[in-house]
């Protein structure tokens, strides 16, 4: 899980262009594969497991420089990834974190694909872990709404801003309800772990917290074998 992309600067949320750069080769060189969420999809609905040292690299939020800065790496190595979408926020900023960075447009969108598949992560960036069941289905189905809107190619496919989901079971329950009307086929928390197959939540994946504190070989702890303990 990746957030921003920038020439040099590194913190919790960004990595620098020569982090990412170091990142994707010690992927390949290591024989990692990127996969489509569709053969994802198909792996979780036929139980089924992907082959050995497969991977999805994902980012969340839809900065600017994941186009200016990520897409030309991904396709300089031959990988392929996946754009959480808070579809609120096209063509403006991150208003929820001080409107400090620039979010794609709906054209800028299309120049991502197809390296990035496009996918959804809420329309007004909400943390559902505070919402109410109708809250949860009101901006879910925005999400959709504006996707279809713009005309924008994407795949059914959630990440939970901020990780959070409901904790009360009732809540938690309708949401994974409206997940199902509304055909979404996977969702994504945080979680630090590995991904054991055959899936038994397809709404409770996990994806490694990417940081640009992280060194390479902290990157690599990460990627082999999970949560750093």
């Amino acid at each position: 899980m990746f957030h921003k992309v920038e020439a040099e600067r590194q913190d919790s949320l960004t990595v620098s262009v020569p982090q990412l750069e170091q990142q994707l080769r010690w992927l390949r060189a290591n024989n990692y594969q990127t996969v489509r969420l569709q053969h994802l999809i198909e792996a979780v609905d036929q139980q089924q497991h992907l082959p050995a040292r497969s991977v999805l690299i994902t980012f969340d939020d839809a900065y600017v420089n994941n186009l200016t800065h990520a897409l030309p790496l991904l396709q300089r190595f031959g990988m392929t990834a996946v754009l959480f979408v808070p579809t609120a926020f096209v063509g403006k900023c991150n208003e929820w974190d001080g409107c400090s960075d620039a979010l794609l447009s709906a054209e800028q969108l299309r120049q991502l694909v197809p390296t990035f598949e496009l996918a959804l992560h809420s329309h007004q960036h909400l943390n559902y872990k505070h919402q109410t069941a109708d809250a949860v289905r009101a901006d879910l189905t925005r999400n959709l709404a504006v996707f279809d809107a713009l005309n924008l190619p994407y795949v059914r496919v959630f990440a939970y801003p901020y990780g959070g989901r409901p904790k009360d079971p009732a809540i938690r329950q309708a949401m994974l309800q409206t997940m199902q009307q509304l055909g979404i086929r996977l969702a994504f928390r945080i979680g630090n772990r590995l991904n054991l197959f055959p899936i038994r939540n397809r709404f409770e994946l996990q994806r490694l917290d990417i940081r640009g504190t992280d060194s390479i070989t902290r990157f690599a702890r990460k990627v082999r074998w999970g949560k750093l303990l």
